[in-house]
């Protein structure tokens, strides 16, 4: 009897046991589920066999590269762990050796990731928000509406030179000061809080295509077309080209919002920031001027060395400068610094160098043109707008830069003789106005708790419009003439 009872007391532990891991290995399944689920699909097509065209390395480069959209896509594991599952995979699945993934890994457009994201905490941490706050209010405070156009534009300028991530770090603070204490019950007050806010987003998302240095995706499809085509841009040839559509999507940026958001803008506190940021304290004022002659020194460099050093070591430099002056401590950068994301970003581009380098791209290509009816080659008009909104709305869902990562070869092999392709999708591609996890810019804005994924996807939508147009029209009217 006693024998009999203590087999019962064991079924029952058993069982609880059996309950618990039941119940951790449902909860695992929910939470990674689509990790279970690209691990399926990667089994799955590896085994219907390499298709017509491709080899087995460029075949399973795809595989990955779906993997990847798909785990960056819904992030069931974290950043780092796709970033080391893309590298790991390369080699398990023969698409390059070890020693050709290592190489690949790391280069000038990694660099310049890194230290761009360095120097941007540099930056931020000097507190430089209120001594641009004086300046723009100087230039732009005599009205509310000249106000707002002041912080779009200086956010565009600034964000095309040192990176979104860093001028919405700096910018919005001062776009949420004005717009303190506004009753956002009432529409008027509401479209005032919105106004002010996508003012200064869209500066930063707009500028963000200006030069180079505006985003990593800049740097990303400058060392594509060093890589895989005769094509030589620097940072004035890419400004050449940038610039002009930034300043025309600046002035359509400006009228959309107004129609998006109509206001008095009675309750914006100019006069009140005014006299607040009059009596902010200015002890650090050496600092600061060392600050704007660091930064101006950078961006002079990035003009005139980028061919010699690369934009990447001249961004290090910047970081270096600072923390060698006791500026900024490296356990400051060390803890703001989104290490995933840089080794993301190095994956990426290592998978694309692999795409290209195994034939994938070119493959895709020929299905890319069959799809689009096997256009004669000179009949440019319908792959480009194709390749330009592929890029622009994948990028929305998919962060612009890993999109480039792995699209950008496919738009350097549709016209390897003409800058125009590569160019259009790497421009595309910052058109973050559709959804709020698109760019830093968004995510930050969305943060606030003030603008919801309705209403950015629905301002987006006509911003995103307007922008492919304007894109489009200067390629085919504009940059055959430079």
């Amino acid at each position: 009897m006693l024998s009999f009872l203590h087999l019962l007391n064991k079924l029952d532990s058993m069982n609880e046991s059996y309950k618990i891991i039941s119940s951790s290995m449902l909860y695992w399944f929910s939470q990674k589920k689509w990790f279970v689920f690209s691990v399926l699909l990667a089994i799955f097509l590896l085994n219907l066999g390499t298709p017509i065209g491709l080899t087995a390395p460029a075949y399973h480069s795809l595989i990955i590269l779906l993997m990847v959209f798909t785990l960056v896509t819904f992030e069931p594991i974290p950043f780092p762990a796709i970033a080391l599952l893309t590298l790991v995979l390369q080699v398990l699945l023969g698409v390059a050796p070890p020693d050709v993934v290592a190489a690949s890994f790391m280069n000038d457009a990694v660099l310049f990731v890194m230290g761009s994201l360095m120097f941007a905490i540099a930056i931020v941490h000097q507190g430089l928000d209120i001594r641009l706050a004086k300046v723009i209010i100087r230039m732009f405070g005599r009205s509310k509406r000249l106000f707002l156009a002041g912080l779009m534009t200086i956010s565009a300028i600034l964000s095309s030179f040192l990176g979104e991530h860093t001028i919405i770090a700096i910018m919005l603070p001062i776009g949420l000061s004005v717009i303190k204490n506004i009753d956002t019950k009432q529409t008027d007050g509401k479209n005032a809080v919105l106004l002010t806010l996508f003012s200064v987003a869209y500066g930063t998302i707009i500028g963000s295509i200006g030069t180079p240095s505006g985003g990593a995706r800049n740097v990303i499809m400058i060392n594509y077309l060093q890589e895989f085509s005769s094509i030589h841009i620097d940072y004035w040839e890419w400004m050449k080209h940038a610039y002009p559509i930034l300043i025309m999507q600046l002035v359509v940026a400006y009228f959309v919002l107004q129609f998006a958001f109509p206001t008095s803008l009675k309750n914006i506190q100019i006069q009140g920031y005014k006299k607040k940021v009059a009596k902010s304290n200015t002890k650090n004022n050496i600092n600061h001027l060392f600050s704007s002659v660091i930064i101006l020194f950078i961006v002079t460099s990035w003009f005139l060395f980028n061919e010699q050093f690369g934009l990447g070591i001249i961004a290090l430099c910047g970081a270096l400068i600072f923390m060698i002056c006791g500026m900024v401590s490296w356990e400051v950068i060390n803890k703001n610094t989104n290490w995933g994301v840089i080794l993301l970003f190095a994956a990426t581009i290592s998978l694309g160098f692999q795409i290209n380098e195994t034939g994938a791209s070119t493959w895709m290509v020929e299905k890319f043109n069959a799809m689009l009816g096997l256009m004669p080659e000179s009949d440019l008009n319908l792959s480009w707008p194709f390749m330009a909104i592929l890029t622009g709305l994948t990028a929305n869902f998919f962060t612009s830069s890993a999109t480039i990562s792995l699209l950008g070869p496919m738009a350097i092999e549709l016209q390897p003789s003409d800058i125009s392709f590569a160019l259009s999708a790497a421009i595309a591609s910052g058109f973050s106005f559709l959804t709020v996890i698109s760019s830093p810019t968004a995510m930050i804005l969305y943060s606030t708790g003030l603008v919801s994924t309705k209403t950015f996807f629905k301002v987006g939508l006509l911003m995103f419009a307007s922008s492919i147009a304007i894109l489009y029209l200067m390629s085919q009217f504009y940059w055959v003439t430079l």
